[in-house]
């Protein structure tokens, strides 16, 4: 093919998205809108079932990927794409365009799915779950991962174990935030975290199998994996081959549809105005909490209003601030925390109405109800729960207090629901609040052992109800209604209920009984008082905020990346760090600032007091760097020039090992982590007094609270990370001498900073096409090193391809050879397998081979690919190469042995050259469309080339340039091949051969 004609083809594949169909598009506001439309939907989802139900005269069509969906969605090709919440929300955020509406098809409940007849798994995974609900992980995971804006995921480290049989995880990794392939190619998300806390209580390392949704089940069944744990939903159908644990996620099937200007998916207010009374909501679409008293009252209230029922209190205020509903009911306490940390709320008008709120009991137990009143009044009289208003609804406190509990006599379990402060939350995987504390309180107070069964708000009183729990407590409004299913205690506060809305929607916005929630802005650091400052756990700063700041709430975080994001997300108002260390962040996030400096502090090594010889020595080598220059020279690269460049130190070795405890994203110029490499001042120094003792340095990376306990107890030789020498600190452990003095400084969002006045926010033009091309370019190939998921992918598509076409020609010479035998013994089996073959599609062959085939082998699955298209491509190679062989004129075949020629001979020098060159065009064919079939091994878990744009669309959300690359590719090897064998079919012409001799 001529150059010209290749780029022609290229282009015409770049811009073939951009010549969508054009055919008259159907906006869709509400659900009943949907009813003709062309409804996308995932393969085998329980959204393609409810979709084809629920509208029977819709064009429904099947994707396996939901960036298929959106890509058709994108050319024309559909109306609207239903699919589960969290895949939906993730499209929504990356493809502005698009939006999701109010009103989900259905509810439904994500669980892992194990094969049947595994009780004793079934049973321990049941545990694991009901664990995790109670301690607050699972809630914790669904804020971490489930995040309305596209802020980093707050990942948390998981050590696995590394002996043990493997547990064999089951994903389609396509699914964020559920699961997808991050930058290093691990499987993350919810449920890879999930996944991974699996194999830590059972003590199993964790393997991954990446593939499509539609393979997970047969996988499953034949003993590929384990477990599924990919968000799949556990319905009826699906339980008749497979068993699910208990759900670990509460999802819903929701319609993504296309916004315009004309018709936006949400319009903020019906009307169009702005609401100026509670009396504004007679027709508006009202959020409320499903089962609460905010629903009885909104349903009684506005019967003309759309009520829009929602299981979380997250939710209700997503529901709000996405505009999926005009305006939302909820208890004014919890409204506080929630105003504190999102501005753009505000409220409306006065409260609709206030309640006493009480703990639940079930009605055939009045003597622990008794017990807590009891226990009430004297908490009352002692002072304690007055201490506790004032804490936790007064100051905003986020902190439990240790409650001592000798627990010998049972177990108390409660049912309770993250409310949200000052109430119920969950703080660093542990629920704390209000209500919490009463309970911990009353637990010991009856010296029980407190056990929190943490469900949504309309399953309490069902819990109770049924002795599943034993009491509930969770802001619960007395009321008649409720009075007639279970008991109250004595009422323990009155709550009033607000109306909340968007401020933009409000035209005179309430404060009334709010003013601690406007932020009056930060002047210097004397602000600070009543303030949430956020602090490194166990540093300096930490104690210094405790001593100074004795009104404020002190946060403290295990490394910098959370103290940042706690900063920028608005749960802290400022934060303390090391001067030096926030030049390096300042310079790069022009949303924070500094506020002023607080002190300034010696920073040393730190050592174990019983090694003072390593100490001696690493003062003596101070002193020699400081003497010569070479420290002056460190100090003017890191600290003065801003240097990222780790020099070249030469050290021998010989003399065994040096442990340094460090904190790997401490932050220039001290330590930070660059392309996989530790660097920075503390790392050089750690280095360079390494050669010094001639021996190999060994950096321990860990939390900064940790390095003082692994130093004192010998798992690290030394500490290097900026840490300050304090007189607390040196009764644990020995300092050297000081080796840089370092300032604390105080930071924060610039719009919270008096000094910085950010009044307005430029208008973002629209890119261009080549700068949406280029940003395209960077996101899916060079962001997060995506380029090398291309190529190993590329990779795999040459080495299955080839391999496959070697098994498959000489697989298809013995078939073939089988097929001309006058033998039936040999001719009949050919027949049957090239009929067989050729009459099976090509993916049915590949998980027939890898799921039943090798079911209960253990088998890499690229063999698998291999051995699978192998045999595809040895059926229809055989009647090639029978039709070649055939095709010779059988009169030099008779020729050839009258000449002496064995039968053998006259195949090979006679009849196989001919062969050759009248079958390699139509081999040639055959040859591509079988590299073309390698795109569908991901059904196997094979990462191809289809497979590695799958997981880029599935970072991006770019519908269409990972396809365009992939096709690119895809015709660039398949032009390579056809030249490769154009060559082979030119050197096996005669006629070739002949001019060319003429030309010689």
């Amino acid at each position: 093919m001529k150059i010209p004609a290749l780029l022609a083809l290229i282009i015409l594949v770049a811009f073939a998205p951009l010549a969508g169909c054009k055919k008259s598009e159907i906006v869709i506001t509400r659900l009943d809108q949907a009813k003709n439309a062309r409804i996308g939907v995932m393969t085998g989802s329980t959204g393609e079932a409810i979709t084809r139900a629920r509208f029977p005269q819709a064009q429904v069509k099947s994707f396996d990927d939901i960036m298929d969906a959106v890509a058709a969605m994108n050319s024309g090709q559909l109306d609207t794409i239903v699919t589960a919440y969290p895949a939906a929300l993730q499209v929504s955020k990356k493809n502005p365009e698009l939006g999701l509406l109010a009103e989900p098809l259905a509810y439904e409940d994500t669980a892992i799915a194990l094969k049947k007849g595994n009780d004793e798994l079934l049973s321990t995974l049941n545990r694991i779950i009901s664990e995790l609900k109670s301690d607050g992980t699972l809630e914790s995971m669904k804020k971490r991962w489930f995040k309305l804006d596209l802020s980093p995921y707050e990942e948390i480290n998981i050590t696995l174990p590394i002996e043990g049989k493997p547990l064999k995880i089951g994903v389609s990794a396509t699914r964020e935030p559920f699961s997808f392939v991050d930058k290093n190619g691990r499987v993350t998300g919810h449920d890879g975290e999930l996944a991974r806390i699996i194999g830590v209580k059972l003590q199993r390392p964790v393997e991954f199998y990446n593939m499509k949704f539609m393979a997970l089940i047969p996988a499953l069944q034949s003993g590929k994996v384990d477990l599924i744990v990919t968000g799949m939903t556990a319905t009826e159908e699906r339980r008749k081959f497979v068993d699910f644990t208990q759900p670990y996620y509460a999802n819903a099937q929701v319609m993504l549809v296309r916004e315009t200007p004309t018709a936006k998916t949400q319009p903020l207010l019906a009307t169009g105005s702005k609401l100026t009374t509670v009396t504004n909501l007679k027709n508006k679409r009202i959020a409320v909490l499903v089962g609460s008293a905010h629903d009885i009252y909104a349903t009684k209230n506005y019967p003309d209003a759309t009520i829009l029922q929602y299981k979380s209190p997250a939710d209700v205020a997503l529901a709000v601030k996405s505009g999926k509903v005009d305006a939302a009911l909820y208890d004014a306490e919890p409204l506080r925390e929630i105003m504190r940390q999102d501005d753009s709320f505000g409220l409306l008008g006065d409260p609709l109405f206030t309640f006493p709120i009480g703990v639940g009991f079930n009605k055939d137990i009045e003597t622990l109800r008794d017990q807590f009143n009891q226990f009430l009044s004297e908490i009352k009289q002692s002072g304690i729960y007055h201490d506790m208003i004032h804490r936790w609804m007064e100051q905003g406190e986020t902190h439990m207090p240790i409650i001592e509990n000798i627990k010998p006599d049972g177990v108390l379990i409660a049912g309770i629901s993250d409310a949200g402060l000052p109430f119920t939350a969950v703080k660093d995987n542990q629920l704390v609040g209000f209500d919490i504390e009463l309970l911990e309180r009353f637990a010991a107070y009856l010296g029980k052992e407190l056990k929190l069964a943490n469900m949504d708000f309309g399953s309490l009183i069902a819990a109770v109800s049924t002795g599943k729990v034993d009491m509930i407590a969770s802001a619960i409004y007395v009321t008649e209604e409720r009075k007639k299913q279970i008991n109250f205690s004595e009422p323990y506060y009155e709550i009033g209920t607000r109306v909340f809305a968007l401020k933009k929607n409000i035209l005179n916005v309430s404060q009334a009984g709010f003013d601690q929630v406007k932020q009056k802005k930060i002047t210097s650091v004397t602000d600070l008082q009543d303030k949430r400052i956020g602090v490194l756990l166990g540093s300096v700063h930490d104690t210094y905020a405790m001593e100074h700041y004795p009104n404020a709430t002190i946060l403290q975080y295990k490394n910098l990346s959370d103290l940042l994001l706690a900063v920028k997300s608005g749960k802290v108002d400022a934060a303390i760090y090391n001067r030096e260390s926030l030049v390096e962040i300042l310079s790069k996030d022009s949303e924070l600032g500094p506020v002023g400096a607080l002190l300034s502090y010696p920073i040393g090594i730190g050592f174990n007091k019983d090694n003072d010889a390593l100490r001696a020595k690493f003062n003596e080598f101070l002193q020699r760097i400081k003497s010569d220059g070479l420290y002056n020279d460190m100090v003017y690269r890191w600290v003065e020039k801003g240097d990222i460049h780790m020099p070249e130190i030469v050290n021998p070795k010989l003399n065994g090992t040096l442990v340094v405890g460090i904190v790997s994203d401490k932050g220039l110029p001290f330590t930070v982590l660059k392309e996989n490499k530790l660097i920075g001042f503390d790392i050089e120094l750690a280095k360079r007094f390494a050669a010094y003792l001639r021996k190999e340095v060994k950096f321990a990376d860990m939390d900064f609270g940790s390095l003082i306990a692994a130093v004192s107890s010998g798992k690290v030789d030394m500490i290097a990370s900026t840490l300050y020498i304090t007189e607390e600190r040196k009764k644990q452990i020995d300092f050297s001498d000081p080796y840089y003095e370092i300032a604390t400084e105080v930071f924060a969002l610039k719009r919270n900073i008096s000094d910085y006045d950010i009044e307005s926010t430029p208008v973002i033009e629209p890119p261009t096409f080549l700068t949406g091309i280029i940003s395209s370019f960077y996101s899916n190939i060079i962001q997060e090193d995506r380029y090398l998921l291309i190529w190993d992918g590329l990779k795999t598509t040459v080495i299955i391809s080839i391999f496959s076409t070697i098994l498959g020609t000489l697989l298809g010479a013995s078939v073939c050879f089988m097929r001309m035998s006058h033998r039936t013994i040999l001719n009949l089996p050919a027949k049957v397998y090239i009929n067989l073959i050729r009459g099976m599609p090509v993916l049915i062959l590949l998980m027939l081979i890898f799921y039943v085939v090798f079911a209960s082998v253990s088998i890499n699955p690229v063999l698998v690919a291999i051995i699978a298209f192998g045999m595809n491509f040895a059926a229809y190679v055989s009647e090639i190469f029978r039709s070649g062989i055939e095709g010779v004129n059988r009169g030099q075949i008779e020729a050839g042995i009258a000449m002496g020629f064995t039968k053998f001979k006259t195949f090979v020098f006679i009849v196989l050259p001919q062969t050759v060159q009248r079958i390699l065009p139509v081999y040639k064919g055959e040859f591509i469309s079988l590299v073309k079939m390698t795109s569908i091994v991901g059904y196997i878990a094979v990462q191809d080339l289809t497979k590695a744009s799958d997981i880029i669309r599935s970072r991006t959300f770019d519908a269409f340039f990972p396809l365009i690359m992939v096709s690119i590719l895809y015709f660039l090897i398949a032009w390579l091949l056809m030249q490769s064998l154009g060559y082979l079919e030119r050197v096996t012409d005669p006629r070739y051969k002949r001019r060319k001799a003429v030309k010689a």
